[in-house]
C-alpha cells in the first residue's frame, strides 16, 4: 500500500492524508485518463479508488468549470459514491450534488449548472437530456458504474451517445466486475459506451498484482434430491404443461412436434412466442387470441415447476393461494381463471393445504435443512460471523426468515427492495435498508436473507459465507453475489441446487458462462498487454517518468503541483493573455504524454471540438498546457479560440509594442472566433459582428476566422499541421 506522495498522480484534487493506493489501481487509472475505457475488476479490489484517481487527473487537464458526472443504477449506490468522493477529493462538498427523480425536473438544470461533480441515477440524466434541459458540452468525464447494465433500452446507451455527440473530447470510464460471458456481449458493451476494445483493462483474482489483496475463496456445490411429494406434484404440473405445448404445436405456433415437448421447449421459448403472438394480434389477426391465453397458461405452469424445484411446496402453496384470489376478481385474466378452475390444480392446492395443517415440514424444500445446518455450524465455529443468503423470491425469504428466527444462535433479517407486494410482504425504504445494513455490520443481525437487491453496489459488511439458496443462470449475477466474500478474510461460497431438475441445468449454464467470460477477458487482457509491451519498448525513457516511485519515496520531477484555483477576473481572458508562458501539464495518461509533442493544446480549449481524440487518431503527438484557450502547432503557429461575446465586452485596441510582441511570438497567429453557441440579441447581430472581427483583423494585421461548427476547427488545424510536418 502506498500514499499519494509516493506515486505519480495528481495531488491537487486528492485528500492525500486520507487515501492510499495500490500499484494496480494507479496502473489502471493512468491508462484511463483522457481515453474511453472499460475496467473489469473483481468486487473488493477498489473500483472507487480507480475512479477517484481518474477524476483527479481529468480535472487537472480540463477547464476549471468542467463537470464530472457519476452514474450508478440505484440511489443507495449513488449515495455511497457521493460519500467516497466527499471523503477523498479535495473539492468542497458544496460543489457536489446528487440528482434523482426526487429532485423536481424544473430545478435540475440550475442545480446542474451550479455544481461541478454531479451524481445521478441514469434515468434522471436520460430524461433531462431527452428534454434538452441542458447539454454535456462542458462535462469532461462520465463514470458509468455497474456498466454491465448497458444494454437494450437501459439509459446508459442514450447517455453515452449524447455525450459522444456533444463532447467528442470527453472521457468515459466504465466499471464492472462482470461484463458478460460472450465475446459478443463484451464487444456490444464497448460499442454502446464508445470504448475501443484495446482499452479494456482487466484484472482477475489470479493476476499477480492483485492476488495479495484478496483472501482465498472456497466454492462448494451441494445438491439435494426432491421428496416424493415434490415429485408427485411436479408430475401433475408436467402433464398440464405438455397439454398446452401440444395445443400450440398443433396450431402451428411451435416448430417442434412429437411427444414429450416439455423436454424440447423451455420457458424462454414461450416468452419469445408470447412476443410474436402479441405482434400478430396487434396487426389484426384475431385468431391468435386463443393461442395467447394457452401460452400464458404455459408460462404460469412453468413458473409453478420452478417453485417446486427451487423454492419448495410451501412457496408453491402461497402462489396457488394468490392465483385463486386473482381468479375470483372480475378483471382477472382468462389464463388465471382456466387454471384456477382446473380440477388437477385444485387437487394440488387442497392436498398442500392439508399438509400445511397436519405436517407442514413436508412442504419445506430439502435445501432448507442443509442451509440451517450450514448456518449453525458456522456460527458455532465463529459467533462473530456474517452470512449472506441469496434467495430469488420474496415469498421464500418470508418462509426462510420466519423459520430461522426460531433458532437461538441465529439473528436473521430479511433484506428486500422498496416495492410493496402485499400487506404481508412490505417493501423496504432506503432508510430501512441502510438501518439493516448498519445492524448487520454491527452484529445486531448475523444472517442477511436477501433478494438480488444485495447483489451489487451496496456497502454490505464483509461476509464469511455467501450462500446461493437458488441458482441463477446469469453469470453477471453469479459474480456479483460471490463478490460479497473473501475480501479482507477467507470466505466461502456455497451453491445449493436440486439434482435432476432445471436447477442443476442453470448451475451448469452459469459456471460455463463464467469460464467463457474469463477466457474472453483473458484474450483481451493478453492482447492489451502485448500492445503495451510494444509501446513500452518504443517509449522506454518517456514511460520511466510516470512509473511508481515508491522506492525513492518522491514524485517524478515532471509532475506539476498547481496552486489552488483562483476566480478569473473579468479582464483575465484578454488577447495578450494567450502568450503568457505556460508550464506543461503531465497527466498520468500516457496517451497525452509525449517527449516531443507536435501540437500543444491548452486545457481550457472546450471539449466539444474533440481535438485531443481526433488528432490522436490521426497519429499526431499531443501535449497539454495550462494557460488560455490556445493551440500551438510546432511552436510556430498559434491559434487562439475566442468567445465573440468576450470580443464585444473587451477593449480591442493594441499598442504597437504589444503588436510587435505578438508577431515575434509566432510565425503565424490565427484568432478563431467560435460562433457555434452564439445567440443573437437582435436580428443580424452575428453577421455584423463577423464583419467587425474581420475589420479588426485587417487593422492589426492579424488573421481572423469565424467558425460555426466544431468540425471547422479540426479542418483548419489539420491543414496547418500537414505542410509544416512535411
Amino acid at each position: 500500500m502506498a500514499r499519494a506522495t509516493e506515486l505519480s498522480v495528481s495531488l491537487k484534487f486528492l485528500e492525500t492524508d486520507k487515501i492510499q493506493f495500490r500499484e494496480y489501481q494507479v496502473e489502471i487509472a493512468k491508462k484511463c485518463v483522457n481515453t474511453n475505457s472499460l475496467v473489469v475488476i473483481p468486487t473488493g479490489l477498489g473500483k472507487t479508488i480507480i475512479s477517484l484517481l481518474v477524476v483527479a487527473e481529468t480535472l487537472q487537464s480540463y477547464p476549471k468549470d468542467s463537470k464530472v458526472i457519476v452514474l450508478a443504477p440505484t440511489r443507495p449506490l449513488i449515495n455511497q459514491h457521493r460519500d467516497s468522493f466527499s471523503q477523498f477529493l479535495a473539492i468542497s462538498d458544496e460543489n457536489m450534488i446528487t440528482l434523482t427523480g426526487k429532485n423536481p425536473s424544473e430545478q435540475r438544470p440550475q442545480l446542474f449548472e451550479d455544481h461541478r461533480i454531479i451524481f445521478y441515477t441514469p434515468q434522471t440524466l436520460r430524461n433531462d437530456l431527452v428534454a434538452k434541459h441542458y447539454d454535456l458540452k462542458n462535462t469532461c468525464l462520465i463514470i458509468f458504474d455497474e456498466a454491465h447494465h448497458a444494454s437494450g433500452d437501459y439509459p446508459y446507451g442514450i447517455i453515452s451517445d449524447t455525450y459522444h455527440d456533444q463532447n467528442p473530447d470527453g472521457t468515459i470510464l466504465a466499471l464492472t466486475a462482470s461484463p458478460g460471458s460472450s465475446k459478443e456481449r463484451i464487444d456490444e458493451l464497448c460499442q454502446i459506451l464508445h470504448i475501443d476494445k484495446s482499452n479494456v483493462h482487466v484484472r482477475t483474482r489470479k493476476d499477480e498484482d492483485v492476488k495479495s489483496y484478496l483472501q482465498p475463496m472456497n466454492i462448494f456445490k451441494i445438491g439435494v434430491d426432491t421428496t416424493k411429494l415434490m415429485e408427485d406434484t411436479r408430475l401433475i404440473i408436467n402433464r398440464l404443461v405438455e397439454e398446452r405445448l401440444q395445443f400450440l404445436s398443433q396450431m402451428g405456433h411451435l416448430e417442434k412436434k412429437g411427444e414429450q415437448l416439455i423436454k424440447k421447449i423451455t420457458r424462454k421459448d414461450l416468452l419469445r412466442l408470447n412476443i410474436e403472438l402479441v405482434k400478430q394480434a396487434s396487426s389484426g389477426d384475431k385468431g391468435v387470441y386463443g393461442a395467447i391465453s394457452v401460452n400464458a397458461q404455459g408460462l404460469i405452469l412453468y413458473h409453478m415447476l420452478e417453485l417446486i424445484e427451487q423454492q419448495g411446496l410451501d412457496t408453491l402453496l402461497t402462489y396457488l393461494e394468490k392465483l385463486m384470489r386473482e381468479a375470483r376478481k372480475q378483471n382477472s385474466s382468462k389464463a388465471n381463471k382456466i387454471l384456477a378452475s382446473d380440477n388437477r390444480i385444485r387437487r394440488i392446492y387442497f392436498e398442500l393445504k392439508k399438509y400445511e395443517f397436519e405436517y407442514p415440514e413436508a412442504l419445506i424444500h430439502p435445501k432448507y435443512a442443509i442451509l440451517l445446518q450450514l448456518l449453525i455450524d458456522q456460527l458455532n465455529k465463529n459467533p462473530d460471523s456474517r452470512i449472506l443468503v441469496f434467495v430469488k423470491l420474496r415469498d421464500s425469504i418470508q418462509h426462510i426468515t420466519s423459520r430461522l428466527e426460531k433458532q437461538p444462535s441465529l439473528k436473521p433479517t430479511r433484506f428486500v427492495g422498496q416495492a410493496t407486494k402485499s400487506k404481508k410482504d412490505k417493501g423496504m425504504s432506503q432508510k430501512k435498508q441502510l438501518e439493516i445494513l448498519k445492524g448487520f455490520k454491527e452484529g445486531i443481525f448475523n444472517v442477511l436473507v436477501a433478494t438480488n437487491v444485495a447483489e451489487e453496489g451496496l456497502d454490505i459488511a464483509e461476509c464469511d459465507i455467501v450462500i446461493f439458496y437458488d441458482i441463477v443462470a446469469s453469470e453477471i449475477r453469479y459474480i456479483q453475489r460471490k463478490g460479497r466474500t473473501a475480501r479482507q478474510r477467507e470466505g466461502k461460497v456455497i451453491l445449493l441446487y436440486t439434482k435432476n431438475t432445471n436447477d442443476e441445468i442453470y448451475l451448469r449454464i452459469a459456471l460455463n458462462k463464467i469460464q467463457k467470460m474469463n477466457d474472453n477477458l483473458k484474450v483481451s487482457h493478453e492482447e492489451t498487454n502485448k500492445k503495451e509491451l510494444i509501446n513500452d519498448n518504443e517509449n522506454d525513457m518517456d514511460d520511466a517518468k510516470v512509473v511508481l516511485e515508491q522506492k525513492k519515496g518522491k514524485l517524478p520531477s515532471k509532475i506539476m503541483h498547481l496552486p489552488p484555483s483562483k476566480p478569473r477576473s473579468p479582464n483575465q481572458e484578454t488577447l495578450l493573455s494567450y502568450f503568457t508562458p505556460s508550464k506543461p501539464i503531465s497527466p498520468i495518461s500516457s496517451t497525452l504524454k509525449t517527449a516531443d509533442p507536435e501540437i500543444i493544446i491548452s486545457k481550457d480549449v472546450p471539449g466539444k471540438f474533440g481535438l485531443r481524440k481526433k488528432l490522436q487518431n490521426e497519429g499526431i503527438a499531443i501535449g497539454l498546457q495550462e494557460n488560455g484557450r490556445r493551440i500551438d502547432i510546432f511552436s510556430e503557429i498559434g491559434l487562439f479560440i475566442i468567445n465573440p461575446r468576450t470580443f464585444i465586452k473587451e477593449s480591442v485596441s493594441i499598442s504597437e509594442k504589444d503588436l510587435i510582441r505578438l508577431r515575434q511570438a509566432r510565425k503565424l497567429v490565427l484568432f478563431i472566433f467560435d460562433f457555434e453557441d452564439f445567440i443573437e440579441q437582435f436580428e443580424g447581430e452575428k453577421r455584423l459582428l463577423k464583419q467587425r472581427i474581420a475589420e479588426w483583423g485587417n487593422e492589426n494585421w492579424f488573421r481572423t476566422i469565424s467558425i460555426d461548427v466544431p468540425e471547422e476547427l479540426v479542418f483548419i488545424i489539420k491543414n496547418l499541421y500537414t505542410p509544416h510536418k512535411k
